[in-house]
């Protein structure tokens, strides 16, 4: 009689046991991040539909030149108009190194993941965090998996995600000292009503201007001349805070942030 009470136990509970675990683990895969997507992205086994270039991964730094041992404050964006929120993998190469910059992510093993799905303000959802520059100058990367939710609890093809490879060149010091006498690059007026002026000195030749929004965006591309003053006309846009990325032909990127009124 025990031994019949036993194994009607054991047909009923233990399913609904394992039942519960998978159920356990699959609420965290739709809430939490997992390591090790950063490179392959958020498709297979499950997770988040396919691969889309509806979404836009984007990341963006203040900083003018990432120098070897320093750490800096990256803007990581995910975009996508149809999905209501997103989340994201993070990790490094060249023995960078990574940590949190404010909420929404976790460290483990020197990469970086959600801890919850961050709901889109407007199309994106944005996450800052901070990276520390290889102690060797050459060049580093930084690989990151997006994915974009529709929010209804379940893994479905109705998520979708994208992966970015982000090249970052690493000088030396000596390297910065250098040319930071001689080479300026000033936006004004700043703040400016619409339409503000490029001005370099120390530099010449063409270089692409690319207006970005708080997002990581590209509002506008123009080519401009380095060795005279380029007027950025912006009176379309919305009043708030944008970035001025410069690309010369030979040399590195310059980003300078402008409001707008």
């Amino acid at each position: 009689m025990r031994v019949r009470r036993f194994l009607k136990f054991s047909f009923v509970v233990l399913p609904l046991l394992l039942l519960g675990t998978y159920s356990v683990h699959e609420v965290a895969a739709n809430s939490a991040g997992i390591i090790g997507q950063s490179k392959v992205g958020c498709g297979g086994g499950g997770c988040h539909g396919s691969k889309s270039s509806a979404t836009v991964i984007s990341l963006t730094t203040t900083a003018t030149q990432i120098v070897t041992g320093q750490s800096y404050i990256f803007r990581l964006s995910v975009a996508n108009p149809s999905e209501a929120g997103a989340g994201c993998d993070i990790s490094v190469d060249n023995g960078a190194k990574l940590g949190t910059s404010g909420t929404g992510l976790f460290a483990f093993n020197n990469e970086l993941t959600h801890n919850g799905p961050r709901t889109f303000t407007g199309d994106s959802a944005v996450w800052n965090f901070k990276y520390t520059a290889p102690t060797k100058a050459g060049t580093a990367h930084i690989y990151v998996a997006g994915n974009a939710v529709n929010l209804n609890g379940t893994n479905d093809l109705g998520d979708h995600w994208n992966t970015l490879v982000y090249t970052v060149n690493v000088v030396s010091p000596a390297a910065v000292d250098q040319p930071a006498n001689t080479v300026s690059v000033v936006v004004s007026p700043n703040p400016a009503r619409g339409v503000f002026q490029i001005s370099a000195t120390g530099m010449s030749g063409s270089a692409t201007a690319q207006l970005m929004d708080a997002a990581g965006r590209v509002i506008l591309t123009k080519q401009i001349d380095l060795s005279q003053s380029s007027s950025i006309d912006a009176s379309t846009l919305t009043r708030g805070s944008y970035f001025v990325m410069i690309q010369p032909e030979q040399g590195e990127r310059i980003v300078r942030k402008v409001v707008l009124q």
